[in-house]
């Protein structure tokens, strides 16, 4: 079709080249609008998020090898000198290494007693291994059973037994499930729990008493 085709607009006809002519500086505008948004994102990309990067891996570097000693309050806060967990997963929390920190700022809360900050933290933690995802669930589970909140973090873990099935973390999230369970007092579902671990992982050691748990849940909803 040739730039003599017309098309109406606010009920008058223009040619396109007449409306290219009329609306240069607008066009003009927004072209150099898209240039400065491609750079933008190519300087963020290749440039900007790069250099974040390092850098917060170079703060979780010390961080992790206070973890690693045992020396869980400099791991949170740092030493003075260098950022601790709670520090990179704020200021860092886009990055890789932001996301790292701020699930073992989780670990270290929860070991300290602290179980809602814990869980401010795990909610932030997002982890492509199904496994580590799981094992991120069943923490949060640990957060909620420690603060009595037993329905919930039944819940958790049984989202964490069953978001990938495997002999390393699921039988762990199943008996939590239903421990947790039986203290809601949603026995049927603890013995579903205790019968999944029982009949999907029979050569676990945990399952070693498991028919004592499934009858002592049996008795109590007998006794109702």
């Amino acid at each position: 079709m040739s730039t003599e085709e017309q098309y109406s607009e606010t009920g008058s006809t223009q040619t396109i080249a007449q409306f290219l002519a009329s609306n240069k500086n607008n066009l003009l505008i927004a072209g150099i609008a898209l240039i400065l948004l491609a750079g933008g994102i190519y300087y963020y990309s290749n440039s900007y998020k790069p250099a974040i990067e390092s850098e917060a891996n170079e703060s979780l570097f010390t961080a992790e090898r206070y973890y690693n000693q045992d020396s869980l309050d400099k791991a949170l806060n740092g030493d003075g000198l260098h950022l601790g967990m709670i520090d990179i997963a704020d200021d860092f929390g886009s990055t890789n290494a932001g996301n790292r920190a701020s699930y073992y700022a989780g670990r270290i809360l929860l070991e300290k007693g602290q179980f809602q900050e814990a869980l401010d933290y795990f909610s932030k933690v997002s982890m492509k291994d199904e496994l580590m995802a799981a094992q991120v669930l069943t923490l949060q589970g640990d957060c909620h059973s420690e603060m009595e909140k037993y329905e919930i973090a039944a819940n958790m873990y049984m989202k964490a037994a069953n978001i990938r099935k495997n002999n390393l973390t699921t039988p762990y999230a199943l008996i939590k499930a239903g421990i947790a369970f039986e203290e809601a007092g949603e026995l049927n579902a603890a013995i579903k729990a205790f019968e999944q671990l029982r009949d999907d992982y029979p050569s676990e050691r945990l399952t070693d008493k498991i028919e004592v748990r499934i009858a002592r849940v049996e008795a109590k909803l007998s006794a109702k």
